[in-house]
């Protein structure tokens, strides 16, 4: 124990606070660092790469599933194995394969099928009311002389 903690202590304190200063902790924490919430570690290289996706391949000679954009090329795996869009590169669109073809994930999150009636494309039963309401000006066929329908009209 120093000298100045002793007289804090016995309760005697100096008329002077200039050099009393606010007590820092040694190391800052981050909150939350970023590269920690997608997987980041390749097991064909066993490096830490900012492009780590899953593939569900059936490569004879590569036994794991989380895998770099380098080493896919590098083992020729298509892209239409990648099951995962989770990584730093494809977040920011800057996922490019050398091997094969791009596959875009923005474009499958928008094939979800709306309800007619929360504003999609109107049900078939919704269209054949309004088309059998309507009536028609020129009839769908022609009857010849022989008796038979003729819909090239």
């Amino acid at each position: 124990m120093s000298l100045k903690d002793a007289l804090l202590k016995a309760r005697f304190h100096s008329s002077k606070i200039e050099n009393e200063r606010v007590r820092k902790p040694k190391k800052e924490k981050t909150k939350v660092e970023k590269h920690q919430e997608q997987r980041n570690f390749c097991e064909v290289c066993e490096t830490t790469q900012p492009d780590v996706e899953l593939f569900k391949h059936r490569h004879p000679r590569i036994d794991a599933e989380w895998i770099c954009l380098n080493c896919a090329d590098k083992n020729e795996i298509l892209d239409d194995f990648r099951k995962t869009a989770q990584s730093d590169h494809s977040k920011n669109r800057m996922y490019r394969r050398f091997y094969g073809h791009t596959r875009d994930f923005t474009k499958e999150q928008y094939n979800v099928k709306k309800d007619s009636r929360s504003g999609g494309k109107p049900h078939l039963r919704d269209s054949k009311k309004k088309f059998n309401n309507k009536k028609r000006s020129k009839p769908r066929y022609i009857i010849d002389e022989k008796g038979e329908k003729n819909f090239n009209c």
